[in-house]
């Protein structure tokens, strides 16, 4: 297991991403491109889990690492169970839902 961001503290971070606007919107690409890969996705209470074959893991840590580095808003942890790759991606803030949703095309529950 790998874990990335602040772990679920109750410390909240601006949501706010370091990337320039036209690096956002290809790691944001980047992340549309992933989870059409994703052999499931699925909303969290507080985020969104997504299942990936394990052929993809170093495209997933990759992308993974890139994000906690500019979004340290999120938690992002990286597993393997049962023979796949799982990632959530989670927010203490509320207001993190349109990043998630945005990257994980998923709906606040």
């Amino acid at each position: 297991m790998r874990s990335y961001g602040r772990l679920m503290t109750d410390e909240l971070v601006p949501i706010a991403c370091s990337l320039s606007a036209q690096d956002a919107i290809g790691q944001a690409g980047e992340w549309s491109d992933l989870v059409g890969r994703a052999s499931a996705v699925e909303a969290l209470p507080d985020g969104a889990r997504m299942q990936f074959p394990l052929h993809l893991a170093a495209v997933v840590a990759d992308l993974t690492e890139r994000e906690a580095e500019c979004c340290g808003f999120l938690d992002l942890e990286l597993r393997t169970t049962g023979g796949e790759l799982v990632l959530e991606m989670r927010s203490a803030s509320p207001d993190a839902w349109p990043v998630i949703s945005a990257l994980t095309g998923v709906a606040n529950p």
